[in-house]
């Protein structure tokens, strides 16, 4: 006899959030454990200067890993319990662009990948949107852009009028996506690519960007681009004025 559908999802709902469970464990331990490792060297008698200024570094490093995890994981809570808001105003898209791709630089700094951002939108109050959600999105979609491109490539931020909208295109020059996970990335949970990409992540951070993009009346979706690379597009509504 087959498995009623009801209780099919509900059972896959379980087996996701166990999933989930499991790698927030696993996520949150390694950074915890280069955190005390560290500690634990700086508090001996005979560190240098150098080498204090590295576990530093590496402190800081990974507690903001930390606190971008804990963040996702209140932004999903949110989402789910429906009490997420938004605040749409006027905003320029071209300053939405440059806020992410100056707060990106220095990641990209660090995996040696070059950084470009254009707009072709040309009036100051371009795209109705609520700028903190807008920038969210924009900053979870280049991280993720720097993350699975190789040293050497390149991550774009554009935007465009179209029809009413303006759409927003983070592309980068990785190796893309595969096609069978293409219809399923902004699933909750779903984590695409082999096993070390999806040991990267949570499988939270592109279902995050859905909601908050038809929050605001847009959509998003992905492509691989004609030569190599993915590339993320999200629309979100024309200013009026």
């Amino acid at each position: 006899m087959s498995r009623p559908e009801p209780l099919a999802e509900l059972k896959d709902q379980l087996d996701a959030r166990t999933r989930l469970l499991h790698d927030v464990a696993h996520e949150l331990k390694n950074p915890m454990a280069v955190i005390h490792g560290y500690a634990a060297f700086l508090s001996q008698e005979e560190v240098t200067d150098a080498e204090k200024r590295r576990a530093l570094s590496a402190i800081v490093a990974n507690a903001e890993r930390v606190i971008a995890i804990v963040d996702q994981l209140q932004e999903a809570a949110r989402v789910e319990s429906c009490t997420l808001r938004v605040e749409p105003r006027d905003c320029d898209a071209g300053a939405l662009l440059s806020a992410a791709a100056e707060s990106a630089e220095l990641e990209a700094s660090r995996h040696g990948l070059e950084l470009r951002w254009s707009s072709s939108v040309s009036d100051a109050l371009g795209v109705r949107a609520d700028p903190v959600r807008a920038g969210q999105i924009l900053a979870n979609l280049v991280s993720n852009a720097l993350k699975f491109t190789p040293s050497g490539g390149v991550v774009e931020l554009h935007a465009q009028r179209e029809h009413g909208f303006v759409r927003f295109t983070v592309a980068d020059t990785g190796p893309g996506i595969p096609a069978d996970d293409l219809p399923h990335i902004f699933q909750r949970f779903y984590q695409a690519g082999g096993e070390e990409q999806k040991r990267r992540g949570l499988g939270l951070g592109l279902a995050i960007c859905r909601t908050l993009v038809e929050a605001q009346g847009g959509r998003i979706w992905a492509e691989n681009g004609s030569g190599q690379g993915a590339r993320f597009h999200f629309t979100l509504p024309a200013s009026a004025r």
